[in-house]
């Protein structure tokens, strides 16, 4: 599995829909093993790797900007500093279906959403 963490990002968006406050993003991309063997066969006839599956997770400081997308479909972009901080750089995964969040408050009342996502295509960085 290789996952990317995005702090920071800006102009996120789902589709045509803003996304506002923010903290990170977390693109994760798994590759699941696939065995297959064939009547009386002593070694598996296939073994491959699936097409990568994209999904991840977004962290919001208001539950209310989550609660405005949760349940949407579509790109995901957004865009964020290389690690130089020199150059932005533009994320948009296709295919996107966001979840349901969940919502806590630290003991400071600071309150916080995790949105989680899934994609059917690979995020493409430019």
């Amino acid at each position: 599995m290789a996952f990317n963490v995005y702090h920071n990002p800006q102009d996120v968006q789902i589709g045509s829909s803003p996304i506002t406050g923010v903290q990170s993003i977390v693109v994760s991309v798994r590759y699941d093993e696939l065995h297959a063997a064939g009547d009386d066969d002593t070694h598996e006839s296939v073994a491959r790797y699936t097409t990568g599956r994209t999904s991840g997770a977004i962290t919001l400081l208001d539950p209310t900007s989550a609660d405005a997308v949760q349940g949407q479909t579509g790109t995901l972009s957004f865009t964020w500093k290389d690690v130089k901080g020199t150059a932005d750089k533009t994320v948009s995964i296709a295919d996107c279906s966001v979840g349901g969040y969940d919502a806590t408050v630290a003991r400071d009342a600071a309150s916080r959403a995790t949105l989680p996502f899934l994609a059917e295509s690979a995020p493409v960085i430019s």
